[in-house]
């Protein structure tokens, strides 16, 4: 699974509009372990983009095949930054 979540980072970060995502791992003696992924785009169209491109459905297709149905969740947000020091 992590393999295929690295795939999938690798590919989307060479996809125009990608800011910058990153790998999550399981803290030591978490229970259960699990592996996540998140990532940062510009805008919704270039995340869309990016998963509806024939390499991204094959890839995400992939993780779907290894990962077990009721543990996967995906979720996608809008954020908003935090402040600066005043």
């Amino acid at each position: 699974m992590r393999e295929q979540l690295t795939k999938i980072s690798a590919f989307f970060a060479e996809q125009p509009g990608y800011i910058e995502g990153y790998l999550l791992l399981p803290h030591e003696g978490a229970s259960p372990p699990a592996l996540g992924r998140f990532g940062v785009w510009e805008s919704d169209k270039a995340a869309e983009d990016a998963a509806q491109a024939e390499h991204g459905m094959a890839l995400r297709s992939e993780l779907l095949r290894l990962i077990v149905e009721e543990s996967h969740l995906e979720l996608t947000f809008e954020g908003i930054a935090d402040p600066k020091g005043s």
